[in-house]
């Protein structure tokens, strides 16, 4: 099935919604509110359909109060069909429609001239004539498929449009391998449970899918897909669809972001291209209201030095994507709208983010990644390319790679710069320099450097090993200098001396192959070695003894058993100020004396 979204524009009252009743026989305006008033307060939605052709009308407001809602709807459009009642042509909120329509992408275009029949046909062609020049002049990127005389009195204009209507082409869908939708409405029939509305902006749902709920992280199965009432077991891109989910539906709200799992993160600042919208202009922190497909937040506008661009500085995250379009509205009109070019928080100052937002915005993706190459020490992943850049794993990788004087981890998805390497570098020399008996390997180093992935580490170890600096035994790196054998059979005893120093209380495992330098595999071998020879004693996780030290230990607590009758936690942490922790341990140990009965939480000898 070819679909294509269709939304109406234009002014108040010029007959958008009739005219819909006329090409589907579906009147949008259901709610009583929408009733009582005669206007269309929210998105109203129905479609028709021909041979292998749906095409799905989204209704929006033409009221001036109602704007938010038209913007809202406008994100999903494929085309739009602007009406215009053919007697008073253009009006304030017809233009300031086509201004929306342009800034969020709709380039296909088909004005319906409402009432041509209450007109003489001079009237209509000064109209055509009007419409034409207005577009010429501010929207030439625009295509007008067709101005069609309409009345919805006379059939055959009506199917004209129809014609015209089923011939228009659907928006190229984004590259995206992630499902996205906006909430559009949030219902609860009885017996259904949650049900939801809006547009697929890319990818596939079906049935049993697991979504996100981008605003609350949490997930919600999809029980159900209805298209135009009917079900169905998937949706994908420009498809209406409602969707049943097994969450609660006041725990949702117009705006949220259905989405698939790990694609998309929140951020309350974004930086943006930006274009005025009219007469009205905006200053250096002004309020607004931003608009970017059904979500709208309050937002303070900071402009660069260049002010086509400018940051956004959000009351709540949003989950957007690069390229993404969205509106300004000030005092409740649209004053401006762009294109977000970097919707996560790129931590650069002013003038490099002002350099990569000129890079972005003419979709230099190479440069931009050189700019971010230079300006994070650290390096910068490529893990949420999808939404950082718009592009795949796949293509910003192959820009990575042709990058100068970079290092790719392509597992980890991250780039580093030169410098990175050498800080690296200089950390492991000065490990090595410090202890010279350190045992380490690429995963122990990358618990200590934890911004470094181990293919960046592993490289750095292998030049080290060039150098003649290091050697590699068994997957662990040594000092060249050192014998290896030497070292490994003086590695239990070196461990066994600090546990038998450190007494009733020794530290983690982990905590003491920090102190050695020493990776976490060659200390849980040595660990195994000692306890298997009853050297060393484990108490509990993480809770190593030598065996000199539990026989004191358990001659301590006989010993309290014997001065007050019993032992329990609280007289043995008096006597011997450890931690729960520690006792706990002990006691468990106590209790598998054959000589010792518990007698709830205390502790007794057994006589006789």
């Amino acid at each position: 099935m070819r679909d294509v979204i269709l939304g109406t524009a234009g002014h108040v009252d010029h007959g958008k919604t009739a005219l819909i009743e006329a090409l589907t026989g579906y009147n949008g305006d259901e709610m009583a509110e929408e009733k009582e008033r005669g206007i269309t307060i929210d998105l109203s939605f129905s479609n028709m359909r021909r041979d292998n052709t749906n095409v799905a009308f989204i209704d929006v407001p033409g009221h001036e109060r109602l704007i938010k809602n038209m913007i809202s709807g406008a994100f999903g459009f494929d085309a739009a069909l602007l009406v215009i009642d053919a007697s008073e042509g253009m009006m304030p909120q017809t233009r300031e429609h086509l201004a929306v329509l342009d800034v969020v992408g709709v380039r296909w275009i088909v004005v319906a001239l409402t009432k041509s029949d209450l007109v003489y046909e001079e009237q209509v062609a000064h109209t055509r004539q009007e419409i034409e020049v207005y577009m010429e002049e501010h929207y030439p990127a625009t295509e007008i498929a067709a101005i069609l005389p309409t009345s919805i009195h006379e059939p055959d204009t009506i199917e004209a449009l129809r014609e015209v209507l089923f011939a228009l082409p659907p928006r190229t869908a984004p590259d995206a391998p992630f499902f996205r939708y906006y909430i559009d409405r949030v219902f609860s029939p009885r017996g259904i449970g949650t049900v939801v509305t809006g547009t697929v902006l890319s990818g596939t749902v079906k049935k049993g899918d697991k979504l996100t709920v981008a605003e609350l992280n949490k997930p919600a199965t999809v029980r159900g897909i209805q298209i135009h009432s009917e079900p169905v077991d998937s949706a994908h891109t420009h498809q209406r669809v409602a969707l049943n989910l097994d969450i609660p539906h006041t725990r949702l709200s117009k705006g949220f972001l259905l989405v698939s799992r790990g694609y998309f993160r929140g951020f309350t600042t974004l930086d943006v291209s930006l274009k005025m919208l009219g007469e009205m202009t905006l200053s250096h922190e002004s309020d607004v209201l931003f608009i970017s497909g059904a979500k709208r937040v309050e937002a303070t506008v900071l402009f660069h030095t260049d002010p086509r661009f400018a940051t956004l500085k959000l009351r709540d995250k949003v989950f957007t994507r690069f390229g993404d379009p969205f509106v300004l509205l000030l005092s409740g009109r649209p004053v401006a709208g762009g294109t977000i070019l970097i919707p996560i928080s790129e931590p650069i100052r002013k003038r490099q983010k002002l350099e990569l937002l000129h890079a972005l915005d003419a979709h230099d993706l190479p440069t931009a990644f050189a700019l971010l190459l230079a300006n994070h020490r650290r390096g910068f992943g490529l893990i949420s390319s999808y939404q950082r850049f718009g592009i795949g794993h796949e293509e910003a990788l192959r820009i990575a790679h042709a990058l100068e004087g970079a290092f790719v981890d392509d597992k980890a998805l991250v780039v580093y710069p030169l410098s990175a390497q050498q800080s690296v570098y200089d950390a492991i020399h000065a490990i090595y320099e410090n202890n010279p008996r350190a045992f380490l390997s690429p995963t122990s180093v990358t618990l200590r450097i934890k911004w470094a992935s181990e293919a960046l580490v592993a490289q750095v170890m292998g030049q080290m090993i060039e150098e003649e600096y290091l050697v590699l035994s068994g997957g662990i790196y040594l000092r060249a200098d050192q014998d290896a054998d030497e070292l490994l059979n003086g590695l239990e005893e070196r461990i066994h001396t600090i546990l038998e120093s450190e007494g009733l209380t020794p530290e983690a495992p982990y905590n003491l192959y920090d102190r050695l330098d020493l990776d976490r595999a060659t200390g849980d071998r040595a660990f195994k070695s000692l306890t298997s020879r009853k050297k060393v004693i484990r108490l509990a996780h993480n809770l190593f003894v030598t065996e000199t030290t539990l026989r004191r230990a358990l001659s301590l607590m006989r010993e309290i058993i014997t001065a007050q009758g019993y032992i329990d936690i609280r007289n043995f942490k008096a006597e011997s100020s450890m931690s729960r922790k520690y006792c706990i341990a002990y006691l468990e140990m106590l209790d598998q004396s054959g000589d010792v009965v518990k007698e709830g939480e205390k502790r007794v000898l057994r006589f006789g």
